[in-house]
Order: C-alpha cells, then sequence, then structure tokens
C-alpha cells in the first residue's frame, strides 16, 4: 500500500512539473561555481601519466549530426587520451544550458543503439573519489569486435545525480524560478575485460579530478570542496 502512494506522488510530482515547465518557463539560470563554463578550458589536455592523443584514431561515438549537436548543446567535447602503457580513454562532454529534457538525447543508453553498438548489460554504481562518491553507470556495449565499456554521470545544475533522479531535481529548480543547466560526462574504452576497464576508467577519471581546481572540478561533479 505504501509503495503505491510513494508512485502516486512522484507521478503527480513529475505531472507538475511538466505542466510547471510549459506554463511557467521560468527564465532564471542556475547559479553555479563560475558564471561561464568553457569545456576546452577547464579539462586538461595532460596530467599525471595521461595525455591527449591529436590523432583520435579511434572514433568517439557520437551519431549525431552536426546540426542536431548545436541545436541541443552549447559545448561538446570530445577527447583521446593514451596513457604511458598505451591504454586509451575516450572522453565526452555535453553541456546544455538549459537542461530540461535535452541531455537524454546523449544518454549513452540512446546514442550507442543509435550507432549500432548492442547494449549488452548495465548496471548503477558508485564511483569512489576524494571529492566524493558520484553516482554513475556502467554500461557494456558491442558492435561487431569493438567491445567498449563505459562509465558516466549527470550533473543537473549543482547536483550530481542518477539519471531517473534528474526530472525531480528539475523540478526542484522549476519551482524556486530557476533553469538548471546540465553536463553529462562520459568516459568508455575499447576493452573485452569490463572488470579492468572500469578500474583504468575510475584512475583516469581520480587523476583527472584532482588535475583541476575546486572551481573547475565543481562545474563536472559538483561535490565537496567544489
Amino acid at each position: 500500500m505504501r509503495s503505491h502512494t510513494l508512485a502516486f506522488i512522484i507521478a503527480a510530482l513529475m505531472c507538475g512539473a511538466s505542466i510547471g515547465a510549459v506554463v511557467a518557463r521560468p527564465g532564471v539560470k542556475t547559479a553555479s561555481p563560475t558564471p561561464a563554463i568553457s569545456l576546452d578550458a577547464i579539462i586538461p589536455k595532460q596530467f599525471d601519466d595521461w595525455r591527449e592523443d591529436p590523432q583520435r584514431i579511434v572514433q568517439v561515438v557520437n551519431p549525431q549530426q552536426q546540426a542536431a549537436i548545436d541545436k541541443l548543446y552549447s559545448q561538446v567535447l570530445e577527447r583521446s587520451y593514451l596513457n604511458a602503457d598505451g591504454y586509451r580513454i575516450m572522453l565526452l562532454l555535453a553541456y546544455a544550458p538549459d537542461q530540461r529534457g535535452y541531455l537524454r538525447a546523449h544518454y549513452p543508453e540512446a546514442c550507442y543503439p543509435a550507432a549500432g553498438f548492442t547494449l549488452v548489460r548495465r548496471e548503477a554504481s558508485q564511483l569512489a573519489t576524494p571529492f566524493g562518491e558520484i553516482p554513475v553507470r556502467r554500461l557494456f556495449t558491442s558492435k561487431g569486435a569493438r567491445k567498449e565499456p563505459l562509465t558516466y554521470w549527470l550533473k543537473v545544475g549543482n547536483k550530481t545525480v542518477e539519471s531517473w533522479q534528474s526530472r525531480l531535481v528539475e523540478l526542484g529548480y522549476t519551482l524556486t524560478g530557476h533553469v538548471p543547466d546540465g553536463l553529462l560526462v562520459r568516459v568508455s574504452s575499447i576493452d573485452p575485460d569490463q572488470a579492468r576497464a572500469n578500474r583504468m576508467q575510475d584512475r583516469f577519471i581520480n587523476q583527472l579530478l584532482q588535475a583541476m581546481s575546486p572551481a573547475e572540478r565543481g562545474r563536472l561533479i559538483g561535490l565537496g570542496d567544489s
């Protein structure tokens, strides 16, 4: 009985959010650690033993046409990194100044199948960092011989959330007259061993965060001293 009541409350809240978004359409932007964001400027091209590979011989999955990207996002950053052992990590960030629904088109659960990949498995997880735990999704995707495990998370406004929470967080901002911005961060590698890929991706993310200033780090994860 209690579960039915909770489901009804959540449904009512989400319905209210949809109505409020159409009627009110608040125009105030979300407060953030810095007044503007430049993904290219805040993400270092080299840190620890990782270096950007400018040749990018491996394509970063992004099936959308450039016109659609320009319409949905104000910035998309794609980079490929190599470490001293030659392990490759692919990084994609998609930023929308108005999060309300737009970043969903870039969720890996949508864009990987759109690029011809099979979504083999997915799970929710918590990625431990010195700055707090990040709620992430881990996926294992496959396209022929290419096996690509990935880790991603979503930040709405100043809060990193699980994808299913994003609508409720959007509602909270809407009710206070704010429009939340949104940032999707995706890290992937071509590796048939998902356990190894998870370890390498966690290492990459932690070393990236430690190489950033608190304000820059806050734009990615919104946690701790950021």
